[in-house]
């Protein structure tokens, strides 16, 4: 079996699950509170269990209430699994950067003293992080947080020292409470707030006339149902240089082009229905994310972006950089989409270039986009965005989360239940190229010739061959992510069409085009040692859902019973989440 050195293997082993009260989800025995019996309809989840809620009397039949269990949607565990698991290693990196920083200040103060200068006064950050999670409803997100990565469970600079569980609606607040004191947590680790998600967040600013730099959170933890654009503007504000935003959207619909309208109001992009529409989606949010931060002189930086059954989960940092936000023009693009054929042309807003070395060169982008035809079929073209171009996640983050999924790893966070679909997913974005931007489908780019399929493997390796990237996108195992052009991906279709001929082909003209490669060209077919990584090939990348039916749920109502108002949506356990975004 495979070894790697490992970074979680300095970190002292945690406490046991049953200390914690760990439990399956939808288990009987054992609870949040160290193995006490469960309450009857409670729901359990890593190291949390949320109570029922009581149902109100019903006044017109005179009833006298009972119990309800809590609304819940077991799809969403992933969502908060793969969080702890990138909460914990952001944690152990932004560690690392704050002791970095720390011995350079000491060495500076040293050549101070030395100089006869007075060091500047500075009081030490105390270690830990600092996350607040907007909209919390049930807090079964804090909960974890606390219980899975709060003090006692690793060391004090690798964890989370304090969080802020925020809802808006007073009736999810107390559930909250209740379900703090039933796990065990205290206040002094997890304070609950009842306020405006905007508003609390506006308040501690960390930069500008009238912010709060000292009240700026490390991770802001957005979770809403639906949309995440209402509160991107105060998240990007209220956290600190390097602070990490953890951004979920529901509203796929919307990303995926049912909306074009809707979601250029949203995003500031409009998405198109095409078979890239996952990744669009996932690169129209990093897009609003990046134009929010770039107002106020900061930096946006995706370090993992994942599209996760019907919802997008993106990680980004925030920097203060006035001068790298000057390249976001060159890290955003359109696309001019044919209506007929798969082609495709991404157009980028602007250019960057360095010389010297040193200085950067900003200019408007020349035009590289075809025109209003298509080159290769002659249809129409329509056009989507603009949208994020640049990386959507950092390889070595990426990495690291790679290695903490290891099943010699996996014991530093017990609570984590999802781990072979995280490790599964991980990998795939690991084997994306992060500098591809949008991709094709190859079942798509046959059935529009009513071609038989062509196998992936030797598609890709052809690619390869010919001296182009080429790869999957993590949602799509039938994904072609190349930079190769439009051209040349439809010379491989007009080469397997000549050995396959088709029958009442609807782009006949297409098929009958000249070769822009040099002739004779020859299919590769690579074995999986020849895949753009050399990972264990038992992983498996693309799970399929566990049951059926796995999907959103209806979201929580404002003002209505205790259950509703305590419900958790399905982008999260955001329960106030509509009323929040109206604010």
């Amino acid at each position: 079996k495979r070894r790697r050195r490992s970074a979680w293997r300095g970190l002292p082993p945690p406490p046991s699950a049953l200390a914690h009260g760990m439990a399956e989800v939808g288990g009987s025995s054992g609870s949040g509170t160290g193995g006490k019996a469960a309450p009857e309809g409670a729901i359990r989840e890593g190291f949390a269990e949320v109570l029922p809620i009581p149902k109100p009397a019903d006044k017109r039949e005179g009833g006298a209430g009972g119990r309800a269990e809590v609304f819940y949607n077991p799809a969403q565990v992933f969502n908060r699994d793969l969080s702890v698991l990138v909460l914990s290693v952001f944690a152990r990196r932004r560690a690392a950067e704050v002791a970095e920083a720390e011995e350079r200040r000491r060495q500076k103060a040293e050549r101070a003293e030395a100089a006869g200068r007075p060091p500047s006064a500075r009081v030490a950050p105390e270690p830990g992080l600092v996350l607040f999670e907007a909209l919390a409803a049930t807090g079964i997100r804090s909960i974890r947080y606390a219980k899975e990565l709060g003090p006692g469970t690793r060391p004090a600079a690798v964890g989370l020292r304090h969080i802020v569980a925020n809802d808006l609606e007073p009736s999810a607040v107390a559930h909250m409470r209740r379900n703090l004191e039933h796990n065990g947590v205290p206040s002094s680790l997890v304070e609950v707030s009842c306020a405006d998600a905007n508003g609390h967040m506006y308040g501690r600013r960390a930069r500008g006339p009238g912010s709060h730099p000292d009240l700026a959170y490390d991770v802001i933890d957005l979770d809403p149902y639906g949309s995440c654009s209402p509160f991107l503007d105060a998240a990007v504000q209220a956290v600190v240089d390097g602070g990490l935003l953890c951004i979920t959207s529901t509203d796929m619909p919307v990303l995926a082009g049912n909306n074009p309208e809707t979601c250029f109001a949203r995003y500031g992009g409009t998405a198109l229905k095409a078979g890239y529409m996952h990744e669009m989606a996932l690169r129209l949010v990093l897009h609003a994310v990046s134009n929010a931060a770039a107002r106020f002189g900061r930096e946006a930086q995706p370090i993992l972006s994942c599209s996760i059954d019907f919802y997008v989960r993106v990680f980004v940092r925030i920097f203060d950089a006035p001068a790298r936000v000057k390249r976001l023009a060159s890290k955003t693009a359109v696309v001019h989409q044919c209506v007929q054929c798969e082609s495709f042309s991404v157009q980028p807003l602007g250019e960057a270039t360095t010389e010297d070395g040193k200085t950067e060169k900003f200019k408007p982008a020349r035009v590289i986009v075809p025109g209003e035809t298509c080159p290769e079929c002659g249809g129409r073209m329509k056009l989507g965005g603009p949208f994020h171009s640049g990386p959507m996640f950092d390889p070595g983050f990426v990495e690291q989360c790679v290695e903490a999924c290891e099943e010699e790893n996996r014991d530093q966070l017990p609570g984590v239940t999802s781990w072979r679909k995280i490790h599964g997913m991980l990998t795939a974005i690991s084997e994306e190229h992060p500098d591809v931007v949008l991709h094709y489908k190859l079942p798509q780019l046959c059935r529009g010739l009513k071609l038989p399929p062509v196998p992936l493997r030797q598609f890709r390796s052809t690619l390869r061959a010919l001296g182009f990237k080429a790869s999957h996108f993590h949602r799509e195992p039938e994904a072609v992510k190349t930079d190769a052009p439009n051209a040349v991906v439809y010379d491989l279709m007009r080469l397997w069409a000549e050995e396959n001929p088709p029958q009442n082909c609807p782009m006949p003209e297409l098929l009958k085009k000249g070769f822009t490669l040099k002739r004779p060209v020859e299919w590769t077919s690579a074995s999986a040692s020849d895949e753009v990584t050399a990972r264990p090939t038992k992983i498996a990348r693309f799970l399929p859902n566990p049951e059926a039916n796995w999907g959103p749920k209806r979201a929580a109502k404002m003002g209505g019973t205790a259950t509703a108002d305590a419900a958790q949506s399905v982008g999260g356990d955001a329960a106030a989440a509509a009323g929040a975004a109206a604010a």
